[in-house]
C-alpha cells in the first residue's frame, strides 16, 4: 500500500526532530526535545491508526491527530523561542508541520463529507 503524503511528511518531521534534539542543551533535552519527539511519534500513530480504521471511526483518530499536531507545534515554538536549536532548522520543521496540518485538515474534511 502506498504511503499517504501526510504520513510521509510527518515521518520527515520526526527525523528532523531527532536531529534537532541532538543539538539541544542537555538541561533542556529531557523537558523540551524528547517530549517533542514523543508527540510526533504519537501523531504518527494516530495517522497510521486512521489510515487503517473503518470510515465510521476515522474521524476520531484524525481529531486526536490534529490535537497532537497543535501540541507539537507549540513544543517546536518553545524550542525556537528559547533559542535551544538553530532558528532556521526550527522554522523549516514548523513549515513542514504546517504542511502536514493542512493535509490532515483536508483528510478530516473528506471523511466528514
Amino acid at each position: 500500500m502506498e504511503e499517504l503524503p501526510v504520513i510521509a511528511t510527518t515521518y520527515e518531521i520526526h527525523k528532523k526532530l531527532i536531529e534537532l534534539n541532538q543539538k539541544i542543551d542537555k538541561s533542556y533535552r529531557i523537558s523540551v526535545g524528547e517530549p517533542a519527539i514523543e508527540m510526533c511519534r504519537q501523531l504518527l500513530l494516530e495517522l497510521l491508526t486512521a489510515k487503517y480504521a473503518p470510515k465510521s471511526v476515522k474521524e476520531q483518530f484524525l481529531i486526536k491527530a490534529q490535537a497532537e499536531a497543535e501540541a507539537l507545534n507549540l513544543q517546536i515554538r518553545v524550542i525556537l523561542e528559547l533559542k535551544l536549536a538553530n532558528a532556521t532548522n526550527c522554522l523549516k520543521v514548523q513549515a513542514k508541520l504546517s504542511e502536514a496540518r493542512r493535509m490532515l485538515g483536508g483528510w478530516l474534511k473528506s471523511v466528514r463529507s
